[in-house]
């Protein structure tokens, strides 16, 4: 946020610019803003002063308490400038003020590639204005104070104000899949998880009879209509035996690392245990999330982990369509949630160097998108298909972007060759709400650039993908589950 003022002619300017330019806000948008403005004003002084009018005017501020006008406005004036919209309200009287003078104006427009927001106050008058330069020692100290105050309760109001003017991006419309799903039985393995509980309605909707495979019972599942729910544990081979019983795809979505220990181990007995199983109940096709990376001696664990479950499930006889993603961009995925943490919470940090290694995200209504338009579909059946978003970037510029968009200042990053995978996912651990056992295998996989290695996917499924950007102020503002 930028500040700029002057005590002698009583004249403030406070700044923020969100990160994405966005359509020009119009006079039609002009209460919206207003009222963005004073009811964070309000929240902002927790009552003790209260707004009170029309949000385009006029407006008193009132102490509560007292009743004293603090402040008064008169309707406001709006007026279209270049790229957007400025709204002046006269300052007409008020207890602070030693005589009617003076304008608060909220600004909103576009100004080449940025937006601008601002609220600037000018000309106000303060009633010990009289007492010229023996009432400097008074004078200088309240002005600062104000400003201080004035400067804190701005900020949050253009906060609120940028989410007004720069909404939620709209997801893309739902995949086209011609029908190909209908009548189809599906079984999720993992639909408890953040990405099966968000497949298991898609899935639905387009047509499937969806069978939601979970270790242990998932409340958010029982809201979802016309779904059957059956336990079953990845681990237990006979379990899997009842659970693909009739199916005709599978998704195989779960994964060890949370049990902690040798968790390779565990996902090596799941895959052997889900070939098994799909073989025996005669799946046409086993759908499986892996993740992006080379194949070579120093990648990660975790990362070695996942293509070897891919391998598992291939050496069986059900074809298997495997897609590897790196970082899924949303609003309860393990990777963002402790990017997002570490930006909220650490305005300088200490960090790998492999924090400047380059990744591809992607955003979760993409990749929902790709589970499901490779369902059923032959072309790609025993493929390996790397998913990932538009933007190449690296950890670091993520997390600088990330906090920009929450509206916070860019984090100062200090990478440093020094710090282990260990002590790494510990401070994560500590820092976010990420558990430590998910946080070492996430941390230690930064070492390796996670970037598509092809682009099949464009052409077996076309879209429109969406912007990191995007992706991430769905997440920051959350979207609601699709029961």
């Amino acid at each position: 946020m930028e500040y700029w003022t002057s005590v002698a002619n009583q004249h403030s300017e406070y700044w923020l610019s969100p990160a994405n330019p966005v359509l020009p806000p119009t006079p039609a948008s002009a209460e919206s803003i207003a009222e963005a403005y004073w009811t964070s004003l309000q929240a902002s002084l927790r009552g003790v002063v209260r707004a009170e009018g029309d949000m385009l005017g006029p407006i008193r501020l009132r102490v509560a308490r007292t009743g004293v006008t603090v402040l008064g406005f008169a309707a406001a004036i709006i007026e279209e400038v270049d790229g957007g919209i400025e709204i002046a309200f006269p300052i007409i009287s008020g207890a602070a003020c030693s005589a009617a003078a003076g304008e608060l104006r909220l600004i909103a427009r576009v100004d080449g590639d940025r937006v601008q927001l601002g609220v600037v106050v000018d000309g106000y008058r303060p009633r010990f204005e009289r007492l010229r330069i023996t009432s400097f020692p008074i004078a200088a100290p309240y002005t600062l104070t104000q400003h201080l105050v004035h400067g804190w309760v701005t900020k949050r109001s253009l906060q609120k104000i940028a989410r007004v003017i720069d909404p939620v991006p709209v997801a893309p419309p739902p995949l086209d899949t011609a029908g190909r799903l209908s009548g189809l039985r599906i079984g999720v393995v993992g639909a408890s998880g953040y990405i099966g509980r968000r497949l298991v309605p898609e899935l639905r909707d387009q047509g499937g009879q969806v069978r939601a495979i979970v270790r242990r019972p998932n409340p958010d599942l029982e809201l979802v209509a016309d779904i059957e729910v059956v336990q079953a544990d990845a681990l237990d081979r006979e379990s899997l035996d009842r659970a693909f019983a009739d199916l005709d795809v599978v998704y195989w979505l779960v994964h060890s690392m949370g049990a902690g220990g040798d968790f390779a181990e565990l996902d090596r007995v799941a895959a052997r245990n889900a070939a098994g199983a799909a073989a025996q109940a005669g799946v046409q096709q086993i759908i499986y999330m892996s993740g992006l990376g080379d194949d070579d001696p120093e990648l990660s664990h975790h990362l070695q982990s996942r293509h070897e479950t891919g391998r598992i499930l291939a050496e069986g006889s059900v074809p298997v369509t495997t897609l590897r993603a790196a970082m899924v961009v949303g609003q309860h995925s393990a990777s963002f949630q402790m990017m997002r943490d570490l930006v909220h919470r650490l305005p300088a940090m200490v960090t790998p160097r492999w924090v400047t290694t380059r990744s591809q995200p992607i955003a979760f209504a993409d990749l929902r998108d790709y589970l499901v338009g490779v369902c059923a579909l032959p072309e790609a059946y025993g493929r390996t298909l790397d998913v990932g978003g538009p933007d190449i970037l690296t950890f670091q510029e993520m997390m600088e972007r990330v906090a920009v968009l929450a509206g916070r200042r860019k984090p100062f990053i200090l990478p440093v060759p020094v710090l282990s995978p260990e002590l790494s996912s510990l401070w994560c651990g500590f820092v976010t709400d990420v558990d430590t056992n998910i946080a070492r295998p996430l941390v230690e996989g930064l070492r390796n650039e996670t970037i598509c290695l092809n682009d099949d996917i464009l052409r077996l499924v076309p879209k429109e993908r969406i912007s990191f950007d995007d992706a991430v102020r769905r997440a920051l503002q959350g979207v609601p589950l699709r029961y």
